[in-house]
């Protein structure tokens, strides 16, 4: 009899989950298959462990990382799917901010303060917001995660001096003195609820290179951003995107040598000289001979050539190639259209299908990177940073409204049928399938902030002169924003009476 372990369990887990197997006394015995180890499979759950991710991450992440730098520097597909990526996230210039108060001067001051400071929020002028963004992505893909340091710069122009100097994660790490501390995890200090207080980040030269006999300054948590996509309680460090499909990146590359090995060996010898007949004359030629191209020679009596066949690479190569390709994007739920740039094999509804899925990823973290009024993410925590620094210089943003919300636009994809989509919108709201609140929150936006932007639209007209919008109707013209809550109750109003 085989060995097998006995799992005990609730009843309808059993019913649900487990297979019966009977004994030798007739006592029925709940199990998962999948939880055997025989012959056939123990090599491949050898490495199975039921530990902390933490302790993963301790033995593995500097060759993950390692690795996954090598691979996105080396290979030319994943290297432009990551940008890609990049890309589609933060676009050509980020997101743009509408700051949301009853304060309209505040809002506008803190608008325009943080577009100054966007413009080139780092210690290096000559990089943007987006491209900071998008060095993020690099970093989430390669290392798993993001880090930099809240400085301040003297040299820094405007109202506010406070700027981010990033780092690579490969430089927070544990002190020596700390490695026996167990509050102490990677290069970061965590208090009784798992949250960190303190970092450690090696010190380097100004070029970035390591200084002898590596040395560590503390930095205070409220000083640093680090920030990684959370897959298991009590985390501590991010684990690579690239991580999961990183073998089959590997596997792929390395079996596009071979088949490229493959085709040359057929193509460089050209034919081979053979003969069958016994009495065939000895033919005192050297073992190899130049052929000229496009040209037929003569050979001794009995004397045939042999051809290689070209059998590589072999006819399934593009679809297997195209296949494995999949697991590169698949971490961000990117479809192989994206991956590969390459719409041929799909059909126009195909590519919508997988497009709706890619947008709905994307649009995930957006909102991963800006936050939320309870969740608070790396933009809105900047965001408040700056308006901290620049009351002191800009008058109105030294009284602070009592609720202030931050809303992000994102750059967004492109949607394959926008005409459709508006069409089928404007008939799901006529219908009554859907309801403007549904069709605002499924933007992300608030019949507030939907409101109060149409406000600011007909007030710029009115300001610069110039014809109101055709949805803006002439009664509204003089509506000011101490209307906008008079006009959100109308509009409740009538959507609770149209339903």
């Amino acid at each position: 009899m085989s060995d097998v372990q006995y799992v005990s369990m609730m009843p309808w887990m059993a019913e649900t989950s487990a297979t019966t197997r009977r004994a030798g006394s007739g006592e029925s015995k709940r199990y998962w298959e999948s939880a055997e180890t025989t012959r056939l499979n123990s090599g491949h759950w050898a490495m199975a462990e039921d530990e902390s991710i933490n302790t993963w991450l301790v033995n593995h992440l500097p060759t993950l990382r390692m690795r996954s730098i090598y691979e996105s520097r080396q290979n030319p597909v994943l290297a432009g799917m990551i940008n890609t990526h990049g890309d589609d996230l933060w676009g050509q210039d980020g997101p743009m901010l509408q700051v949301q108060s009853d304060d309209q001067e505040y809002n506008d001051a803190l608008e325009q303060v943080w577009r100054e400071w966007f413009s080139a929020p780092t210690t290096r002028p000559n990089i943007s917001g987006a491209q900071m963004g998008r060095l993020w992505v690099k970093n989430l893909w390669r290392c798993g995660e993001y880090l930099a340091r809240i400085v301040t710069d003297p040299m820094a122009e405007g109202p506010v001096q406070m700027r981010l100097h990033p780092c690579h994660p490969r430089r927070l790490g544990t002190p020596s003195q700390f490695s026996s501390d167990a509050n102490v995890l990677m290069g970061i200090r965590f208090d009784q609820f798992s949250r960190p207080t303190q970092y450690y980040i090696e010190d380097q030269t100004p070029i970035g290179q390591m200084i002898y006999r590596s040395s560590f300054s503390p930095w205070p948590a409220d000083m640093i951003i680090h920030e990684f996509i959370t897959d298991e309680e009590d985390q501590c460090r991010g684990v690579p995107w690239q991580a999961p499909g990183l073998q089959a990146v590997a596997d792929l590359r390395d079996f596009d040598d071979q088949m490229l090995d493959a085709s040359r060996a057929v193509a460089d010898q050209a034919a081979l000289l053979y003969t069958e007949h016994p009495d065939a004359d000895f033919w005192p030629a050297p073992e190899s001979a130049d052929i000229e191209r496009r040209t037929i020679r003569m050979l001794p009596p009995g004397w045939k050539p042999f051809v290689y066949a070209a059998t590589a690479p072999a006819v399934q190569y593009p679809d297997y190639r195209a296949e494995r390709q999949i697991d590169m994007g698949r971490p961000a739920s990117m479809p192989r259209l994206m991956v590969r740039l390459d719409a041929s094999k799909h059909s126009w509804a195909s590519a919508r299908l997988d497009m709706t899925t890619y947008r709905r990823a994307t649009q995930s973290l957006q909102a991963w990177f800006s936050g939320s009024d309870k969740a608070c993410g790396v933009l809105n925590r900047l965001v408040d940073l700056v308006a901290k620094e620049a009351r002191f210089s800009v008058p109105e943003l030294r009284q602070r409204p009592q609720r202030v919300a931050y809303e992000w636009t994102w750059p967004q994809l492109d949607d394959v049928e926008p005409v459709k989509t508006a069409q089928a919108n404007q008939i799901r709201l006529q219908t009554g399938e859907y309801t403007l609140l549904e069709l605002l929150a499924s933007r992300k936006k608030t019949l507030a902030a939907h409101v109060e932007e149409q406000v600011k639209v007909k007030q710029a007209y009115e300001q610069a002169g110039l014809e109101l919008p055709s949805w803006a109707s002439s009664d509204s013209v003089d509506m000011t924003a101490d209307d906008t809550q008079q006009q959100i109750e109308e509009m409740q109003d009538e959507l609770a009476s149209a339903e």
